[in-house]
């Protein structure tokens, strides 16, 4: 995707659009600069809203990406746990998972403690659960819970 061909949101008057349609202005502390603004109120801030999957791993780790990778031949395929614009999905993300200590990553709770597949199933429900009661926000939609197909395949 082009860089100016990116779905965006003003951060002032929230209004979508590309941010091709976006005007330039003369930058006034630094002559011959221009400033790519809101087309409605002029605002220099926005958030990018290319769409965003995240998705989990047997481990627990949450990972997120343009789209769900590829089920691995050993059955240990990753699961879509939610969508929605970069600029949001990673923040709702991590006001709900568990973080590493030292690397910075993230994990549905429960998971990396699990002993079996099933339990393991059990602690990404429950989490799913838990993140829907929150409801949609931002554009970030959660999985509904649920037996992933892709987990119990190999039982």
């Amino acid at each position: 995707m082009s860089r100016f061909n990116l779905k965006v949101k003003c951060t002032r008057c929230r209004n979508q659009h590309m941010e091709s349609d976006r005007k330039q202005r003369p930058n006034s502390e630094h002559e011959g600069w221009t400033d790519s603004v809101c087309p409605r109120c002029g605002c220099k801030s926005y958030y990018d809203m290319s769409p965003q999957v995240a998705w989990c791993w047997r481990s627990g780790e949450i990972e997120i990406g343009d789209a769900l990778p590829v089920d691995k031949s050993d059955g240990s395929g990753a699961i879509e746990i939610a969508r929605g614009p970069i600029s949001m999905l990673k923040g709702r993300i991590a006001a709900k998972a568990r973080h590493g200590y030292r690397d910075g990553k993230l994990f549905v709770p429960g998971i990396p403690e699990s002993s079996n597949d099933a339990d393991a199933v059990k602690a990404l429900d429950d989490w799913l659960a838990w993140c829907g009661r929150f409801g949609s926000r931002d554009g970030v939609i959660f999985s509904k819970p649920g037996v992933p197909e892709n987990i119990l395949a190999g039982q």
